[in-house]
């Protein structure tokens, strides 16, 4: 609009500032800043507060009121983010030298993870690319925060730093297709304050051919390919997207799992349901990977089962209904509070439900007549309250949840419907905002994480993607890339 405007923030944020607005063609935007140490220790104290505050206003003012330079009125300001050289070389006494030398320059150029990286020697890449039939040169889409370009190539170099093999390639590109894709919200994950984290699951047979772990200690060490599948993922939004804590990831506990993400395998073998990606329109018999967002620093919940006590069927289900009736139902207010239900997206009180189950559970609820849709319809009507046991305030933000689009147009009618003397109203928005995957040993425990239905950035917060063009498996070998988002 050609007016001079002020961004206003803590020092804390001061780099986030800066790179925000680099990513989003402002690097030039005047900013105040107040000092984080300062503000803290007087936060709750107005009359403490104050001469704070009014010390940034001759600031603001100036920046509002001074006319903007040429640079400053440029509005094709965009800066492109370096890539960095092509190829770097490191020289050491020894071989050993070298690697640490390596790691340690890897680790000041904010390239690495913090842990030991394998060089990413151009004999090495070739190497992993052979895992793979696609281009080398093949754009598979941008990373966020800084949209960087995603190619076949820059995958490969990370899986390579992250101590992949390349047969594991092909299901590691299937991950970052799901993350790049123009619905998904990666955006959200990456840099939020809340410490948001990925579930990675791999389902089909391909997860058989590559050794990955779905049994017991399946979120753990030990299994080199949901390890470095997981930290390839990582190094790749690092390294294309980059991203770094404290500077534009402000994640503010980091993540609990920061190398790997949650990555694992459903355990066919030992399931007798279908896999999950076939409820998402793939076959059984495909190759896929599903990417979801999961919450912050404390994100599963556990329904219990193992080996100490005893459990039921019938009694793990009571858990699950009884878990999201708490924690879901307690939101409907929040539908209707400003900034909260009306922000774009934010589905607050409407959340996907991502529920680990073990095999031996599994079977006992297909006993009792539950396939997968079986148990979502279960699940849903079980969770559902009566419209007297509503207060005031729930009523009220349910109604204006449905006018500005938390419920969506096409579920409305069954709310309105609810909302009446004798209806029955879903805490759920659907019933496929449960998601159920199968893993886990024999004894094996059932548990859940949990994510907006929709998320703040964009459409969509899980994401399921075909894996192929394979050349060192069986599974996966088929051609072909995208899939439509909704599949």
């Amino acid at each position: 609009m050609g007016k001079p405007g002020v961004f206003i923030t803590c020092d804390t944020f001061a780099d986030d500032a800066d790179s925000a607005s680099r990513d989003n063609a402002m690097p030039g935007i005047r900013r105040s800043i107040i000092k984080s140490s300062e503000f803290y220790k007087l936060r709750g104290d107005v009359k403490t507060i104050r001469p704070l505050v009014e010390a940034a206003f001759d600031d603001i003012i100036t920046a509002i009121t001074t006319p903007l330079t040429a640079d400053e009125a440029d509005t094709a300001q965009e800066i492109k983010e370096d890539d960095g050289p092509a190829e770097i070389t490191v020289t050491a006494e020894s071989f050993l030298a070298a690697i640490e030398e390596l790691n340690q320059q890897f680790v000041e150029k904010r390239w690495s993870d913090g842990l030991p990286l394998i060089p990413p020697t151009p004999e090495r890449v070739i190497w992993m690319l052979s895992g793979t039939n696609r281009s080398p040169q093949e754009v598979i889409g941008r990373v966020n925060p800084k949209q960087g370009i995603a190619t076949i190539e820059k995958i490969a170099i990370n899986s390579v730093m992250a101590g992949a093999r390349p047969e594991y390639l092909p299901v590691i590109i299937a991950a970052m297709e799901a993350l790049t894709d123009e619905y998904f919200d990666d955006l959200h994950i990456l840099v939020s304050a809340g410490s948001f984290s990925l579930i990675i699951v791999v389902g089909g047979p391909i997860a058989k051919e590559l050794d990955m772990n779905s049994g017991i200690g399946f979120l753990g060490h030990g299994w080199r390919a949901n390890n470095t599948i997981g930290r390839a993922v990582r190094l790749s939004t690092l390294n294309i997207g980059k991203v770094w804590p404290g500077a534009n990831d402000m994640g503010l506990t980091g993540r609990v799992n920061p190398h790997t993400f949650y990555t694992f395998a459903e355990n066919a073998d030992l399931s007798p349901w279908e896999p999950y990606h076939a409820s998402r329109g793939f076959k059984a018999e495909d190759s896929t990977v599903t990417v979801a967002t999961i919450g912050g620093a404390s994100p599963m919940q556990n329904f219990y089962g193992g080996m100490i006590g005893t459990w039921t069927a019938e009694g793990v289900l009571d858990n699950m209904v009884n878990d999201i009736i708490r924690t879901d139902r307690g939101l409907f207010f929040l539908w209707g509070v400003k900034g909260v239900g009306q922000y774009p997206g934010s589905g607050v009180g409407a959340r996907n439900h991502f529920i680990v189950l073990f095999p031996e559970l599994v079977a006992e609820l297909k006993k009792m007549g539950f396939d997968q849709k079986g148990l979502q319809d279960e699940i849903y009507k079980r969770t559902s309250v009566r419209y007297e046991e509503l207060s005031p305030a729930d009523r009220k933000g349910i109604q204006t949840g449905m006018e500005i689009g938390v419920v969506p147009e096409e579920r409305k009618a069954v709310f309105q419907e609810a909302l009446k003397p004798g209806g029955m109203v879903p805490v759920l928005i659907t019933p496929e905002n449960l998601h159920f995957f199968a893993a886990g040993g024999a004894p094996g425990c059932a548990f859940s994480f949990s994510y907006f239905r929709l998320p703040p950035y964009n459409r969509i917060a899980v994401m399921t993607r075909l894996v192929t063009g394979a050349t060192l498996t069986r599974a996966g070998v088929i051609e072909g890339k995208n899939v439509p988002y909704g599949a």
